[in-house]
């Protein structure tokens, strides 16, 4: 059965060695592949981020 295609955009970004590294490992850890676990990180993060009140937003 051919899987549903998700509406998506193409992304290039260059990451600090240290932080590839460290989600390879998290990819290799837990199966997923890089798009899927960046998917899943950055959603995590921009929800919790949108669900502070605005003028408590800061980025960490």
């Amino acid at each position: 059965m051919p899987q549903i295609k998700k509406e998506a955009k193409v992304m290039n970004i260059k990451l600090e060695k240290s932080v590839h590294d460290k989600l390879q490992l998290f990819c290799n850890e837990t199966g997923l592949s890089k798009t899927a676990a960046t998917e899943k990180i950055l959603d995590k993060y921009l929800t919790e981020y949108f669900e502070r009140p605005q003028s408590n937003r800061s980025l960490f």
